[in-house]
């Protein structure tokens, strides 16, 4: 065999070499969770994640939340693919302290599922669009991506011996509002669910140790802690819960599901103004 030969075998093997060595290392990648954009030019990314498949209902929900945004996407479908944003369908929701956003008609926004791992159950994909509050003020979402966002076992029942669907509900100063059941999150060694209403810009957070039993529980303003926010125009109204009654019905730790309700009395941050939280219910399953 000619050195001609020989080298040109050498390099072809060097080449598969490097070449399999990429493609590995492209799906260590994906085990690694993560969901990240870059927000009005801003880099900004998730601290905690989760997404749901319903099968029954034909719909995919990936959520990502950090401290200062919470990104939902909501689309029809069960499956990989290209799902062009329509705010009907198709949306994305990010909300702030003070603003919800919704896709904006027209502007081509779109999410993509790169990958569906059934054998992990995560999901991958991008996603971009601009977005609009009810002020008309716009957010720019540009250069979206998320990687191994876990969702349950569709086989295995998690959480169904609980709460077949995620629910919370309250009223407020009498009033019931029509809370959405926006999260529900592990972290840190502490349990928050969060619902929301977009039609009257209110909101309201449960927070409590992850390792809470059944049983009834002072609530305070800090280990049992209730907040609810209200947004008038531009300006948001935080209070938190000062005195009340958390009582945990069931909770599932293995299949991370929990049952409960609550009441509780709060006053304002940084002012007088109170709000009394009643007849509150939730049942959730948590990441």
């Amino acid at each position: 065999m000619s050195f001609k030969h020989i080298t040109f075998l050498f390099i072809a093997t060097a080449a598969l070499f490097f070449a399999s060595c990429k493609k590995e290392d492209i799906k260590s990648d994906h085990k690694i969770t993560a969901f990240y954009a870059t927000l009005d030019g801003g880099s900004w990314q998730a601290d905690s994640t989760r997404a749901e498949i319903n099968e029954d209902d034909d719909e995919i929900i990936i959520f990502g939340m950090s401290d200062d945004y919470t990104v939902t996407m909501t689309l029809t479908g069960t499956g990989k693919g290209n799902f062009n944003l329509d705010n009907d369908d198709n949306d994305m929701v990010i909300q702030t302290a003070t603003k919800e956003y919704h896709y904006k008609d027209g502007t081509n926004g779109n999410v993509t599922l790169t990958l569906n791992d059934k054998v992990d159950y995560a999901l991958s994909g991008t996603f971009s669009g601009i977005l609009v509050d009810s002020l008309f003020d716009t957010l720019r979402v540009e250069a979206g991506e998320f990687t191994h966002v876990k969702y349950d076992d569709p086989n295995s029942g998690s959480g169904s011996n609980i709460c077949p669907t995620n629910i919370i509900t309250a009223s407020v100063d009498g009033s019931t509002i029509g809370l959405i059941f926006l999260s529900a999150t592990k972290q840190a060694g502490v349990l928050k669910v969060v619902g929301s209403s977009s039609a009257t810009l209110e909101n309201l957070q449960l927070v409590f140790p992850a390792d809470i039993t059944a049983g009834t529980y002072t609530m305070d303003a800090t280990t049992y802690l209730g907040t609810y926010t209200k947004t008038v125009g531009t300006t948001a109204s935080n209070y938190n819960s000062v005195s009340g009654t958390l009582v945990i019905e069931e909770h599932d730790i293995t299949k991370k599901a929990l049952k409960g309700s609550f009441s509780f009395s709060a006053v304002e941050i940084g002012g007088t103004a109170s709000k009394e939280i009643s007849v509150g219910s939730f049942c959730v399953n948590y990441n």
